[in-house]
């Protein structure tokens, strides 16, 4: 495949930038079994432009490809990713005009290995509260406050999501809260850009009730098994959260759920419906 891109040029703020058809970089987020949010920064060779400081895998986009394929084509070229374990997600893009970086949103199950090439220092997973006391290329310093996600923890009324779905789930509640559950860990590490939630899923509480009490949930979420009312153990689980770093999002669309957890929110939890949990299920990854 040829590679074009490579160049400098101005910018309309009268910046000069390497890309001649812009850059992309590749904002890599994982999660520790301690529910630590990480990020995988580069500390960038000293002879590069900006040697000795911090940012993301990423360079130069070649007119051929979307910006998904250069920020990971890039960051493999640099880091050695695994390439299969890259769940590619949304996009930011800082236009300057005339030239523009596009920052893209990713995620993996785990810490990846990586091998740095002959550009970069060193390679980290950096906990993302770190990220911005290190020295950071200016690039990636202008917008790391605009790109960094909070850390996101779900509370899940499973009786309320299952039966949004009608799929039998009458027949068997243990069997259809696995599956939910199961679907759920997968969005661990995810990052979620809407209207209303902002930030990475780094912890997923489970609420289970009644004949779903006894499932087998994966070991990804926490399960809470409630000894009565689930929506009790809703309330008692937001309360519980309270104070915790970043965002609480509670799903649940019962009504007189939603009032009771705002009722007990003193950090204003926000609160979504089943739909929206069962959209982010749905929605297909990114393939670059």
């Amino acid at each position: 495949m040829e590679r074009d891109g490579n160049g400098w040029v101005e910018c309309a703020l009268g910046h000069r930038h390497w890309g001649l058809h812009g850059a992309a970089g590749l904002l890599l987020h994982t999660v520790d079994a301690d529910g630590s949010l990480r990020v995988l920064l580069q500390h960038r060779a000293e002879w590069c432009h900006h040697g000795g400081t911090w940012g993301l895998p990423g360079g130069a986009r070649d007119s051929q490809e979307t910006v998904q394929e250069a920020a990971l084509r890039e960051a493999v070229e640099e880091t050695a990713l695994d390439a299969e374990q890259v769940r590619l997600r949304h996009t930011c893009v800082d236009d300057h005009g005339g030239w523009s970086y596009t920052t893209v949103y990713a995620d993996s199950f785990a810490r990846l290995a990586t091998v740095p090439n002959e550009e970069s220092a060193a390679l980290e997973w950096v906990d993302a509260d770190r990220v911005s006391s290190l020295p950071l290329h200016p690039g990636f310093g202008h917008t790391w406050p605009s790109v960094q996600l909070v850390p996101l923890t779900l509370v899940i009324d499973a009786a309320n999501v299952v039966g949004a779905t009608p799929d039998g789930w009458w027949k068997d509640r243990a069997g259809a809260t696995e599956r939910l559950a199961t679907e759920v860990a997968s969005t661990v590490a995810r990052p979620l850009d809407d209207a209303a939630v902002r930030g990475v899923v780094t912890s997923v509480r489970v609420v289970v009730e009644g004949a779903a009490r006894e499932a087998n949930l994966p070991p990804a979420v926490t399960a809470v098994r409630a000894p009565g009312s689930g929506d009790d153990a809703v309330v008692a689980t937001v309360a519980d959260l309270q104070g915790r770093p970043g965002e609480l999002v509670v799903v649940t669309s019962d009504r007189e759920l939603r009032d009771r957890v705002a009722a007990a929110s003193t950090n204003h939890a926000k609160i979504r419906g089943a739909r929206w949990l069962l959209d982010i299920l749905d929605a297909p990854e990114r393939q670059a």
